[in-house]
């Protein structure tokens, strides 16, 4: 009488399905770690994208949207329409803009006194709640570019380039006939904006100089434009 044995895998035979399997799962868990590499790559490229698109669309906005009004600084004396060099440790550039919305209906004016700066590898925006300096306590600051390594800006004035604004006595109320802005960054390298500036007579300057803190003098309307400031051009 014969006795059935029964039938199984050798050690070896398991050793090497054992092997087999284990280059499997290796296999896979490189074709995971590399699809999960790519995707959190692309999504930091897309952010950072984004983050450059907005800076250059609200600096854009900023010096469109440029108008003549004077103020005064923290002493209490005027100061010119448009200050900015290129040539000091920090670029910066700062000047009053119009338009600033306001759909919660808050008791301030349409008019916004804003600066950028370059500071270490960021560009800063500062603005204030009111447009004269002479109020402290007022400023707030936010990173708007960040990985920079240059920030320069050119003036145009009588066909000739100008790398700093910084005028005085009776060329206070100046401006240049065109902005130029270029920002170099790590990764993207160089790029620039160039602003035709309006002209604007001595009345129009006047008239946009009349409007202050008052919010009874200013505002916006349901459509968040200012109800006083001219600068039609700027739309």
């Amino acid at each position: 009488m014969k006795l059935n044995r029964a039938k199984g895998f050798t050690l070896t035979e398991v050793l090497i399905a054992l092997f087999i399997f284990s280059i499997v799962v290796a296999g896979a868990l490189q074709v995971f770690n590399f699809v999960q590499i790519t995707s959190q790559s692309a999504d930091k490229q897309i952010e950072r994208l984004r983050e450059v698109q907005l800076a250059f669309r609200q600096l854009e906005e900023d010096i469109r949207y440029l108008v003549p009004r004077d103020r005064r600084n923290v002493f209490g004396d005027k100061a010119p329409l448009l200050k900015a060099d290129s040539e000091s440790a920090n670029s910066y550039i700062e000047f009053t803009r119009a338009g600033w919305r306001n759909p919660a209906k808050l008791k301030r004016s349409s008019l916004q006194h804003v600066k950028y700066e370059f500071l270490d590898d960021r560009v800063v925006r500062h603005h204030w709640l009111y447009v004269d300096s002479a109020r402290e306590g007022q400023e707030l600051t936010r990173d708007m570019l960040t990985r920079v390594e240059d920030f320069k800006l050119e003036f145009l004035s009588d066909d000739i380039w100008k790398k700093s604004w910084l005028v005085d006595g009776q060329q206070l109320l100046s401006l240049p006939e065109a902005i130029k802005v270029t920002i170099k960054l790590e990764d993207y390298g160089e790029l620039y904006r160039l602003f035709p500036m309006p002209r604007y007579t001595a009345m129009e300057q006047q008239e946009e100089n009349a409007e202050r803190e008052d919010p009874t003098s200013g505002g916006t309307d349901n459509n968040g434009r200012s109800n006083n400031t001219r600068g039609g051009g700027y739309r």
